[in-house]
């Protein structure tokens, strides 16, 4: 998708809209580019024109980029050297203000068809959600196990720690519950941790 060269912040549409020849349009201003042949093609459509030079009078190279080949296009005059528009040398497109193909068509004595075109902005695409590469996602495995093991383990301690000594098997140890705790914290810190 190219950009408008007038606006460069808005996209342009490509429509069908003047004799089902798909031109790119501008959203914003609604300026047309015409790609090398798409002008000659319409004119010779909508009017059953057959040729005239569309090349430049009194070309200056200080026009605005051209949105196809990012080239700097010409300015000059087109048909008249009173009609000033921006055509590419490069790739051969033209772009025309909006009103100027309706003066293109009064300059060459044509007359009907439509000479202007209005374009809504496309929809905003929707972003796609990230992509986890498989080392997070191993990494965040890990530490939700991390997290229930250490769990696991204060959990019994706590149970050995609270319950009767007749009752438990063996007395709560200050290093298992110290690495139970460890691995929890650990466990859920590494599991809010933002890459």
């Amino acid at each position: 998708m190219s950009n408008c060269p007038k606006c460069s912040s808005e996209a342009l549409v490509e429509t069908p809209a003047l004799g089902n020849i798909p031109l790119d349009v501008c959203p914003g201003c609604s300026g047309i580019w015409f790609d090398k042949g798409e002008l000659e093609a319409l004119l010779k459509q909508s009017q059953g024109w057959d040729s005239a030079d569309f090349s430049l009078i009194n070309s200056m190279p200080e026009g605005l980029i051209c949105p196809r080949c990012k080239n700097k296009m010409s300015r000059g005059g087109l048909v008249n050297p009173l009609l000033v528009v921006d055509k590419c040398e490069a790739c051969g497109g033209l772009w025309l203000d909006p009103h100027e193909l309706e003066l293109v068509k009064k300059l060459l004595g044509l007359s009907g068809g439509p000479s202007e075109v209005k374009v809504d902005r496309p929809a905003p695409v929707p972003e796609a959600p990230p992509v986890r590469d498989v080392k997070t996602v191993l990494i965040k495995v890990v530490s939700g196990v991390c997290a229930i093991l250490g769990l696991i383990g204060v959990s019994a301690e706590l149970y050995l720690y609270f319950s009767p000594a007749a009752s438990v098997a063996h007395a709560p140890s200050v290093g298992l519950s110290v690495a139970s705790v460890m691995f929890f914290i650990g466990g859920v810190f590494a599991l809010n941790w933002e890459d």
